[in-house]
């Protein structure tokens, strides 16, 4: 399980820029699971987890996953799964994480985004986040004893791209209308 947790939570982490375009009203929780996630605490921010389930509460069902309420909720939906520690949400955790990247591509794809000169990506974001995931389970695996020393490189690794990913997030946001 703790190796969920930290694909979770590394997967969190690159949501990061898309959820601050999307407006998130609760990136500091986000922010304060992953990190906690890297300490390797046993708290998993309990406080942080009541402020999501309230926001997913407050949401609601959606049936339109090009709205930004989508991706608030399917983002605190995946750090409440992480943070909560059951032995059977990883199956979960996984697919919200796919549908979260798949709707990205719809977005994109239906708004012509991947046309952007700016982007100069050669997949899907969906592809690019399978291929980060891959990384991160395999650098993971090989070095259980040091997996949060490995998270903590994965993480600031991630943090080191946000620049290019705020810009992959602003054409997802100008293609769904959001700056409208």
């Amino acid at each position: 399980m703790e190796l969920v947790r930290l694909v979770a939570a590394l997967s969190l982490a690159r949501m990061r820029p898309i959820l601050v375009v999307a407006g998130a009203p609760f990136l500091e929780e986000i922010d304060h699971i992953v990190a906690v996630c890297g300490m390797g605490e046993p708290s998993r921010g309990d406080l942080e987890v009541a402020t999501l389930k309230k926001e997913r509460k407050r949401i609601g069902p959606l049936d339109d996953s090009a709205i930004p309420e989508y991706f608030q909720s399917t983002a605190a939906g995946i750090a409440v799964s992480e943070a909560s520690v059951v032995e059977d949400e990883g199956k979960r955790i996984g697919s919200n994480i796919a549908n979260f990247w798949d709707s990205c591509d719809d977005i994109m794809h239906a708004g012509n985004g991947y046309a952007s000169p700016q982007l100069g990506i050669k997949t899907t974001l969906r592809g690019v986040e399978d291929m980060w995931q891959a990384d991160d389970v395999r650098l993971l695996s090989a070095s259980p004893r040091d997996s949060l020393g490995v998270f903590a490189v994965r993480l600031s690794e991630i943090r080191d791209k946000y620049p290019k990913r705020y810009q992959v997030a602003q054409v997802l946001a100008d293609c769904a209308g959001w700056n409208a």
